[in-house]
């Protein structure tokens, strides 16, 4: 069976990640109501986003189980063997912070700015599992 499954969408959520990774290597966070932590705090947001979104796009594309929520779609991409248990766990993380970041904007502080900012290396990891994903479903000629 070929599924169908919008790469092109998840390619270009991907290097919006990528886009958010350069933003957190280059901003500081030292102060959250500055234009740099504003742009950490953003760019945090942005790559939870990323990541949900290309999980609902796999998901849907797959036919994968619906999710009851975004905890939910990282838990499918886990059973599915689309992320490993670490990332699944560290997304997570992201999910429950996202809430403060879009809700609580103007409670965040510097330390978990900082304490989140460095999941550079979640981020890059989460790419290379879906990259690895697609990859091998394409050599098994599931995906165009």
């Amino acid at each position: 069976m070929i599924y169908e499954v919008n790469t092109k969408r998840i390619d270009q959520q991907l290097r919006y990640l990528e886009q958010c990774v350069k933003v957190l290597e280059q901003a500081g966070v030292e102060k959250p109501n500055s234009v740099e932590g504003f742009a950490v705090a953003r760019a945090l947001h942005l790559a939870t986003e990323c990541m949900i979104d290309v999980g609902s796009v796999i998901i849907d594309g797959f036919i994968m189980r619906d999710p009851g929520g975004y905890s939910d779609i990282v838990d499918i991409l886990e059973d599915e063997q689309v992320i490993d248990k670490h990332i699944a766990d560290k997304v997570k993380e992201h999910v429950h912070f996202r809430d403060k970041l879009v809700r609580y904007y103007n409670e965040v502080t510097a330390e978990e700015l900082k304490n989140f900012s460095i999941d550079i290396e979640l981020f890059r990891r989460f790419i290379d599992a879906v990259e690895s994903y697609l990859a091998k479903e394409r050599a098994a000629g599931n995906i165009e």
